[in-house]
């Protein structure tokens, strides 16, 4: 692919559509004759988080997926610049790194010929602003608005539905409660695991309603253990909100086995009865406590924090 770009004709050409370029043959021949082609295979890195290098690529061919921290973002494709923030400011690296997910082929420019072109073209330098403002705005799709009221998702078996339900009912002034199998969440034809991300990435609390619902003979032993829906849901919750925001509830007086990888949780006891207006009188010290820690955490500061 590098080789095609080699001819000055398609560089020039190709450079033409590039966002900081728009249409300008004096710049896009400027940087065909400053640049150097260069070729990266897949899974190389074309810039590294962190680097003093300065140099700007712009991408002809391929595409590059963003990482921060570790965190695999979004991609950079044809027509737009890789590095111009580190070319402009010499005080910071580079503030991601870019992998190329496919063959890519980028023309290299230095930041001081980058610099020459602009000062001689000084209009380049207004699309470079609206370029990096769209990116700013992109980025910030990432990063979500804490909520107005603390969001509880609450986890729990069919069987245990009615019990969820009045636990709802409880918080319904503390809290907005989302209850694991209403329509709005798992819709039909949904798929549940794309539904629980959803629901993590807007929870601040998740609570798992664990009821013995099963029975399961391990070792020659038979032991009550809650669904094994409930048990995946509670986990994924921990390992997302973190172990102080994921409330674990379990009958009183009944002997409930849970995996081992729960035993970080302080489990919440709570009693119930089968006529709703019995049952809503013997939950009410478990939607107590619950309602002192939703008081006492709070919301989420970031929908990407954990506890």
């Amino acid at each position: 692919m590098k080789k095609r770009y080699e001819d000055r004709a398609v560089l020039i050409d190709a450079l033409l559509g590039q966002k900081i370029i728009r249409g300008n043959e004096t710049i896009a021949a400027a940087f065909a004759d400053a640049g150097d082609l260069v070729e990266f295979a897949a899974g190389k890195n074309i810039i590294e988080q962190g680097d003093s290098d300065r140099s700007v690529h712009f991408l002809l061919s391929g595409r590059g997926l963003i990482i921060i921290n570790g965190v695999r973002l979004y991609h950079r494709e044809p027509p737009c610049t890789i590095g111009e923030m580190s070319a402009i400011n010499p005080s910071i690296g580079r503030s991601a790194s870019i992998e190329a997910v496919e063959d890519v082929v980028t023309l290299k420019v230095g930041y001081e010929k980058f610099a020459e072109v602009g000062e001689a073209h000084p209009e380049m330098w207004r699309l470079v602003a609206q370029d990096l403002a769209g990116r700013l705005e992109q980025r910030n799709r990432f990063v979500n608005r804490a909520n107005i009221r603390p969001r509880v998702f609450m986890i729990c078996s069919a069987e245990a539905l009615p019990i969820a339900k009045s636990i709802r009912v409880g918080l319904s002034h503390d809290a907005d409660i989302e209850i694991w199998s209403d329509d709005m969440i798992f819709p039909a034809g949904g798929y549940p695991i794309e539904a629980l991300e959803e629901q993590v990435n807007i929870a601040d609390f998740g609570v798992a309603l664990c009821e013995p619902d099963d029975l399961v003979t391990a070792r020659g032993k038979t032991s009550a253990v809650p669904r094994d829906n409930v048990i995946f849901e509670l986990g994924f919750f921990m390992s997302r909100l973190g172990r102080h925001r994921t409330l674990l509830l379990v009958p009183q007086r009944t002997d409930v086995t849970l995996p081992s990888d729960f035993k970080g949780l302080t489990p919440l006891p709570y009693a119930t009865a089968d006529k709703a207006s019995a049952r809503a009188v013997a939950l009410g010290p478990v939607i107590d406590r619950i309602s002192a820690i939703i008081e006492e955490m709070g919301v989420r500061a970031s929908l990407i924090e954990k506890n």
